[in-house]
């Protein structure tokens, strides 16, 4: 693996402030070079894990001795192009998203500003995100990080920061209780019958 990349993780985990700032100025086409490794080590990551739970269960369901080896790399293939492929699009819709409510909170940077911060922030995630409860830890991390992304690259305060990144899980959390509601009062409703 490049030592570029290596040096980047290690600064985005451990030195968040001074690896951003030397970063705010990089182009979305590295930054994007460096979400692909990330995904697709997240994407191993998943499908090793994926692949020993099937081939566990094959096991106590069978005696045919599971899915074997080719199984195994089929299923760790599978996980890496497919979290590459919905991890880009996902990424561009969440930042385009995010980018929304930073302009709201004052950061005036464009679109890519935004992309590249939720690229960077999502290192310990996708690092250590498939691992319980560390993973756990390691979301909580990922949204500090990307309050300081925010922060550094575009230049705003830390409390307009906390806003921009705060605000769209607000409004969702919104969303989701008025749809419940809407769903518990609209549901289906018992009649009684009298005979």
């Amino acid at each position: 693996m490049p030592t570029e990349f290596i040096d980047n993780v290690k600064g985005f985990l451990l030195n968040p402030t001074e690896t951003l700032i030397a970063h705010r100025y990089e182009s979305l086409g590295d930054a994007l070079r460096y979400f692909v490794i990330l995904l697709a080590i997240f994407g191993a990551l998943n499908g090793i894990m994926m692949g020993l739970g099937l081939s566990m269960a094959q096991d106590l369901a069978s005696a045919s001795g599971g899915m074997g080896a080719f199984g195994a790399i089929v299923t760790t293939l599978v996980a890496i192009v497919a979290m590459i492929i919905f991890g880009v699009i996902g990424l561009f819709i969440g930042g385009v998203i995010l980018h929304i409510f930073v302009y709201i909170a004052g950061g005036r940077k464009d679109v890519s500003t935004t992309i590249r911060s939720a690229i960077y922030s999502a290192t310990p995630n996708l690092l250590f995100g498939w691992i319980p409860f560390i993973g756990f830890l390691a979301g909580i991390w990922s949204l500090i990080l990307q309050v300081l992304a925010i922060k550094e690259l575009h230049e705003i305060s830390t409390a307009r920061a906390v806003v921009a990144v705060i605000l769209p899980f607000i409004l969702m959390l919104i969303l989701v209780v008025l749809a419940l509601s809407f769903f518990l009062i609209s549901g289906p409703t018992i009649t009684h019958a009298h005979y």
